[in-house]
């Protein structure tokens, strides 16, 4: 239980069943340790909109307790939690027969009175039943037929036209047998995934764009918190990104930004090129740059790898001979987890997590994106460019100590 009793209104609570899938998998003390991760995590998501909650580890389930009044937000709130696969308002009673054949018609009699079954000629209907624990004397199949017949008989002489359909049935009644018999007609899918803080912290280079917020999922997704980092080219930019951000946040809560100004930057990586007649490179080498930037801040944040929006042929930069040349010298993991994806995949990604709108909103483009950027750069070439690049800072360097002793 958590700290906050006082904040849950006994009077006023509702329960929600919170199921994993992956975290099944694992070993007993892993298992054991992405399920407090887990409960942690749905607390501090909860928390931050002021919704106080009990979370309660189960035999495979999670059993979250709050106020009625927060249930809508809640719900909202676990779809974006990774580790749950799905989740249930439940009501529940305890395993005695009568108690749970009232329970569960009681539960049956509100959902067909909602607005979209009485508008129905013929409502089907299914009764399932999990024992998740062994302990009632009736299996699973035994139980739901008891209960599907007691619905049947209770309305043969109603006016509704009710039939049983164990395929798709119009209302499907669910009980899950534990400790205590759980009823509901509602299975919310939850984004699947592994606790955030399992696996570590990660990097993140977030643009305004659409790609890098999607990745940010994905990673977000397996198990990592994120460390944002921003490189500002423009006050809108980094107005987009903050919203990027605060869409992200719900789904590692415990995410933060950092922001650097690139713009000089990279405004001296193209005058540096076009001096040497090399401009096209400018993407390769605005790439390349970021990536140690991004290293040293990732060290600095204890990250333990480095992830970007790249997808494989997209752009310029993301062929894969300029991503092995961007890629080349740096230490830590450069992780990518659109690789592989259509561009209309992470569209639809971003549509579905919430980003897409802010991302297309006031489209900025890049100054500096070359007329004829480089798309199969050379490793030999790029050492090249370099070493002329070095050399020639040199030359400044002595020019302007020379200037200054004069």
């Amino acid at each position: 239980m958590n700290n906050n009793n006082e904040d849950i209104d006994n009077n006023n609570i509702i329960k929600v069943i919170v199921r994993y899938g992956e975290i099944g998998t694992k070993a007993r003390g892993t298992r054991k340790r992405f399920e407090q991760t887990l409960k942690e995590n749905i607390k501090n998501t909860l928390k931050k909109y002021n919704i106080y909650s009990e979370v309660d580890i189960l035999h495979t389930r999670l059993l979250l307790t709050i106020n009625k009044d927060n249930l809508d937000k809640s719900l909202e709130l676990l779809g974006k939690i990774s580790g749950i696969v799905s989740y249930s308002p439940i009501l529940e009673c305890n395993l005695d027969i009568n108690e749970i054949e009232k329970l569960a018609i009681e539960v049956f009699d509100k959902e067909i009175n909602t607005e979209t079954n009485k508008t129905k000629d013929i409502i089907t209907f299914a009764v399932k039943t999990q024992r998740v624990k062994k302990k009632f004397k009736m299996n699973s199949m035994e139980l739901s037929a008891h209960i599907g017949s007691s619905i049947a008989l209770r309305y043969e002489d109603s006016p509704i036209n009710l039939k049983v359909d164990l395929k798709n049935p119009d209302i499907l009644l669910n009980i899950e047998l534990m400790d205590n018999a759980m009823i509901f007609t509602k299975k919310i899918r939850g984004i699947g995934g592994i606790p955030v803080g399992t696996q570590g912290k990660v990097l993140v280079l977030l643009s305004d764009g659409i790609d890098s917020s999607v990745a940010s999922y994905y990673i977000i997704k397996r198990g990592c918190n994120a460390v944002f980092l921003h490189m500002k080219l423009s006050e809108e930019g980094l107005e987009k990104t903050k919203k990027l951000c605060g869409v992200l946040n719900d789904y590692d809560c415990n995410s933060e930004l950092i922001v650097v100004d690139y713009k000089e930057e990279l405004k001296n990586i193209v005058s540096n090129l076009k001096k040497i007649n090399r401009e096209k490179y400018a993407c390769v080498f605005c790439k390349k740059t970021m990536l140690k930037i991004a290293e040293k801040y990732a060290k600095e944040n204890n990250c333990h790898a480095i992830v970007n929006g790249d997808n494989l042929g997209q752009v310029a930069s993301q062929t894969l001979k300029n991503l092995a040349v961007i890629s080349e010298g740096v230490e830590l993991p450069i992780l990518r987890p659109l690789i592989g994806f259509d561009k209309q995949e992470i569209i639809n990604k971003a549509k579905e997590i919430g980003t897409y709108e802010i991302s297309i909103s006031k489209e900025i483009k890049c100054f500096a994106v070359p007329i004829h950027p480089i798309t199969n750069a050379d490793i030999r070439e790029i050492r090249y460019i370099e070493e002329r690049l070095e050399r020639n800072a040199k030359k400044e360097e002595i020019k302007e100590e020379v200037e200054n002793n004069e």
